[in-house]
C-alpha cells in the first residue's frame, strides 16, 4: 500500500474506534527515542542479523519498543494501569466485567491470559545476557520472586545467579503480552529499569531479534512473586489464528477447529493461578 492509502486506512481505524468508545479514545505517536535504532550500534552487526536471523527493522523496533518504552509515553502519564490490546488478537467470549478492577481488588499488578514457548535460536544470547545480569545486580532483587518460572528447577535458578546461566537453563515460557494488563509500578521499579538499560546496551534487540514476551517474562520473574500475578481464564483469547483454549461458557462463541489443549501450560504451577469465571 502507498503511504496515503495506509494515511486512508489509518483514519478509516481511529474514526471507528471513536465511535465504539463514544469519543473517548486518545491517539498519539510513538516518540523518536523509544522507536528509532540507536545510534551507538554497529551498523553491520545490525545488517548481518537481518540476513541471518530475519524479521523487520520495523518488527524489532516494535520489540525494544514495548519491552523498555510503552508506559514512558507521555499520552500514557496520568494513567496507573495499562491494557495491551494488539489489533490482531480476537477475544471468542465477552467479557462482562472490568478485568482491572478485578486485579486490584486481588491486589495483583500484572495480568495475562496464555502461556506460550518463544524461540531460542532468535535470541541465541538473551538466556546468557540474562543471567550475566542477575549475578550483578543481585542485590536488587526481592525475597520470594518467581524465578522458577524462566529457569530449569533450583540449579537453573543457581546457574542463573551465578551469571552462568543460558539457552540450557531457560525454560522459554512467556506470559503472551499481546494481551497484558500491567500496573506501571511493575515497569518503573529500579530492577525492571535497570534490566532494559542493560539490555539496551547489549544492543540484542538489533544484533539479533530480542522479543519483548521473554523480557517482560524475565523481568517479571525477577521482580514479582506468585501471588502478585493474575492469569484470566475466562476470555477465549486468540492471537493471529493460533491455538486458543474455550472457557465453555455461556457467553463464548469458540470455534472448537482452532482450540489448543495446552492453553494454560501448568500456568498454576507458577502463578497460583485460580479459576476466576464469571
Amino acid at each position: 500500500m502507498t503511504e496515503s492509502e495506509l494515511a486512508t486506512v489509518a483514519e478509516e481505524d481511529k474514526a471507528k474506534i471513536a465511535w465504539i468508545t463514544e469519543g473517548r479514545a486518545q491517539f498519539a505517536t510513538v516518540t523518536e527515542e523509544s522507536w528509532e535504532v540507536p545510534g551507538f550500534l554497529d551498523k553491520s552487526r545490525v545488517e548481518h542479523s537481518l540476513n541471518t536471523i530475519g524479521f523487520s527493522t520495523g518488527y524489532r523496533q516494535m520489540c525494544r519498543f514495548y519491552s523498555g518504552f510503552f508506559w514512558r509515553n507521555p499520552a500514557l502519564a496520568k494513567y496507573d494501569w495499562l491494557w495491551r490490546l494488539d489489533t490482531d488478537i480476537e477475544f471468542h467470549c465477552d467479557i462482562p466485567y472490568d478485568p482491572i478492577q478485578r486485579m486490584i481488588d486481588a491486589n495483583k499488578l500484572y495480568g495475562f491470559i496464555q502461556v506460550a514457548p518463544d524461540a531460542d535460536f532468535v535470541q541465541p544470547s538473551l538466556a546468557s545476557n540474562v543471567s550475566h545480569f542477575l549475578s550483578t545486580h543481585s542485590h536488587l532483587i526481592p525475597a520470594n520472586v518467581n524465578q522458577g518460572f524462566v529457569w530449569r528447577g533450583e540449579e537453573g535458578i543457581r546457574r542463573a545467579m551465578a551469571g552462568q546461566g543460558d539457552n540450557d537453563d531457560w525454560t522459554r515460557m512467556c506470559m503472551y503480552n499481546n494481551f497484558e494488563i500491567s500496573h506501571r509500578k511493575v515497569w518503573e521499579s529500579e530492577i525492571y529499569t535497570k534490566f532494559f538499560e542493560y539490555l539496551e546496551q547489549a544492543g540484542g534487540f538489533f544484533y539479533e531479534r530480542w522479543s519483548d514476551s521473554p523480557i517482560h517474562s524475565f523481568g517479571l520473574a525477577m521482580s514479582l512473586r506468585k501471588d502478585q500475578v493474575m492469569q484470566f481464564t475466562d476470555m477465549g483469547y486468540q492471537h493471529q489464528g493460533w491455538g486458543y483454549e474455550c472457557p465453555l461458557l455461556q457467553r463464548c462463541t469458540c470455534l472448537k477447529e482452532g482450540v489448543a489443549e495446552d492453553f494454560y501450560d501448568n500456568a498454576d504451577k507458577w502463578f497460583n493461578a485460580t479459576e476466576l469465571r464469571a
